[in-house]
């Protein structure tokens, strides 16, 4: 995040946010380092390995859930100069695309050439200036108290910045962890994501410590982006089978129907070749992973209350932020209006489901309870 656009981002945040939406700064959208299948040179070992190639970053990504349990997304670029919009509404229209973006803004601190603002309608984006921002906000009254800390800390230049910077410095162990959540996460098909951030977050596990408060805003962050992942989740179980939730799920997880049926077939060879005393009996070759009743009742929780979703994920980038800045949610009246016994009940759903299925210290669990519940920790947790 630089300096010269913060403003106009953590604006742009507060916006989409009295627009009804849960944001994310500065994300970040890379390729994945490939192995290559040339011989390696002289004197080298193994194949040669590429670095990841970045692609590009977005300012700020919202989602909200509509009627019908249709997940939309908005996207904003934000820059302070205003020179090279006209050639920049196509980028934005690009990302927009690759997000599957239902909305667009282009913001500037200045007004917009007369090129880019007659580009506006025929590629779908919204321009604004920092001024139409203000005008913007006015347009979308809101019952939450933005001025009330630490609500708004969401929305100050300064607290932004040691937000993102809380993870900067974590120990080099939680690398795989913390380029899953900041890349990988984004360019994966979405069907992937609910099973990968449990492995993720597995391999991570003995790393992690409640105690640590970067961690514990790492684990939160984390069950932010589950619940996006399970709106995707729901959203496609309600269209597809509303009426038989575990087909529903599986269908999804496993990429559509050809998808379960391929996964149904490896299984049961696995199986066949496990019966055949070929694999050791501690070897895994069910379809679906240990945990998979208790994701099933997650997404059937969620599945139920819609309208608990949107303040969940709200609740849980507020206390993501709040325990970043190595900081607290003392009590519901803190949140500035935005509690919701439900919502904050599904939030620590989302956190207890994480903690148990990638086997994380309970403490993670009671501190995210006490954060969104008011549950007392107890002491060593």
């Amino acid at each position: 995040m630089t300096e010269l656009d913060l403003g106009l981002k953590v604006a742009s945040r507060r916006l989409l946010w009295r627009m009804g939406y849960t944001t994310r700064l500065d994300v970040q959208l890379r390729g994945v380092g490939v192995t290559s299948g040339d011989a390696p040179a002289k004197g080298q070992r193994g194949r040669r390995s590429s670095a990841p190639e970045a692609y590009t970053d977005l300012d700020v990504l919202g989602y909200s859930i509509s009627g019908g349990f249709r997940v939309q997304s908005a996207i904003v670029d934000c820059k302070t100069s205003s020179r090279g919009s006209t050639n920049r509404m196509f980028w934005v229209r690009g990302v927009a695309d690759f997000f599957a973006a239902d909305a667009a803004y282009m913001v500037r601190e200045k007004d917009l050439s007369t090129a880019a603002r007659q580009l506006t309608s025929r590629l779908r984006i919204s321009a604004l200036n920092s001024s139409e921002i203000g005008s913007l906000e006015q347009l979308h009254p809101s019952d939450l108290d933005f001025e009330a800390e630490p609500l708004a800390w969401l929305f100050q230049e300064e607290k932004a910045v040691q937000v993102l910077r809380a993870f900067g410095g974590l120990d080099k162990r939680l690398k795989p962890l913390l380029e899953y959540r900041e890349f990988t996460y984004w360019i994966n098909e979405r069907y992937r994501n609910p099973l990968q951030m449990v492995d993720e977050l597995t391999a991570a596990a003995q790393h992690l410590d409640p105690r640590n408060p970067a961690h514990l805003a790492l684990v939160l962050d984390c069950s932010w982006l589950y619940l996006v992942s399970l709106s995707h989740t729901v959203e496609s179980m309600r269209a597809t089978h509303v009426a038989n939730h575990d087909l529903g799920l599986q269908e999804y997880l496993f990429g559509g129907p050809a998808g379960l049926r391929e996964k149904q077939g490896l299984a049961h060879l696995l199986e066949t070749i496990k019966k055949g005393g070929a694999l050791p009996e501690q070897v895994h070759v069910g379809l679906l992973p240990d945990y998979y009743p208790r994701l099933r009742e997650l997404a059937v929780r969620v599945l139920a209350r819609p309208d608990a979703v949107m303040p969940a994920l709200r609740m849980l980038e507020l206390a993501t932020s709040v325990t970043a800045l190595g900081q607290r949610i003392e009590k519901a009246e803190d949140m500035g209006g935005l509690y919701d016994e439900v919502a904050a009940k599904r939030a620590a759903d989302v956190v207890g489901f994480l903690v148990g299925s990638a086997n994380l210290s309970p403490g993670f669990r009671a501190r995210a309870r006490s954060l969104l519940l008011g549950e007392p920790v107890a002491e060593g947790a």
